[in-house]
């Protein structure tokens, strides 16, 4: 090949080498541009500046959770509805224990099959004041129970909420109680010790709680009285001589293991069979 068709030979390949690097260049531009706009559309379609995905406005506020839950599917709705099928086939007249997940985890038959009224348990795991409060129609009218016994207030302490608005809740329920369902028997449980040494839950400081939990439960306790419920008070029975809850009666620090549980079924069950 001569020097002159090689010299046409090269220029033909550095504007086809050209031809194919604008190519890709433009390339890698319309894919910026494309996820740039996948992302914009994203963005104006629920997903915030942090990453999170907000649900679109629903037109129908009824069915937000009533304890500000995450979602249509939080564990707090989940069971709300879990109680709405389960309620016609429920007998009325019963007993049923209502709370937080110290409740939540209290498996009812393996200390009250031999009673000869049901016990339903109504606790939900992360609940408050707040939630029971908005639930007490699915939770207990629904059902009309003869007896209830309540133990909340540990998640309003623990979220740093104060005792005074915290008890003004807790008056509420009781008084939903007792205008709802004439002549029942309410019971209102302390609510128990904490124990740091066993603290599974960052954040908690004992040093804190445990005060906020005495003056609730002296709160309780009067509140009770005031109102003709029977006032329970399971936190000596748990606790150390720092008003700790007892390390044999708890695997984490704040809810109650099968021993402590025990304790509890002690506390109330001549209430509830009629010896007392």
């Amino acid at each position: 090949m001569s020097s002159f068709h090689e010299d046409i030979y090269r220029g033909e390949m550095m504007k086809d080498n050209g031809s194919r690097s604008l190519g890709i260049v433009l390339l890698s531009m319309a894919i910026v541009l494309a996820v740039t706009a996948a992302v914009i559309s994203l963005d104006f379609n629920g997903y915030t500046d942090d990453g999170s995905f907000d649900e679109p406005a629903d037109d129908d506020d009824s069915d937000e959770p009533a304890d500000g839950g995450t979602g249509p599917q939080s564990y707090y709705d989940i069971k709300c509805q879990s109680y709405s099928v389960e309620n016609p086939n429920l007998l009325k007249g019963q007993i049923v224990f209502i709370g937080d997940s110290i409740t939540d985890l209290y498996v009812l038959d393996d200390h009250y099959a031999d009673l000869p009224l049901e016990c339903y348990n109504r606790g939900i795991n992360g609940d408050s004041t707040v939630g029971v409060l908005n639930r007490l129609k699915i939770s207990l009218y629904d059902i009309e129970p003869s007896i209830v016994v309540l133990m909340i207030g540990t998640n309003d302490i623990n979220a740093g909420l104060g005792v005074s608005d915290m008890m003004g809740r807790y008056a509420q329920i009781v008084d939903g109680i007792y205008t709802n369902l004439p002549g029942v028997e309410l019971y209102c449980m302390s609510i128990i010790p904490q124990n740091s040494q066993l603290e599974e839950y960052t954040g908690i400081r004992i040093a804190y709680t445990t005060p906020k939990i005495m003056d609730a439960n002296e709160r309780i306790r009067q509140l009770a009285d005031e109102k003709g419920a029977t006032y329970l008070d399971l936190f000596p029975l748990v606790a150390d001589e720092n008003d700790h809850l007892i390390r044999e009666y708890s695997d984490d620090g704040i809810h109650l293991n099968h021993a402590g549980l025990s304790v509890w079924t002690d506390l109330i069950k001549p209430y509830l069979n009629g010896e007392k």
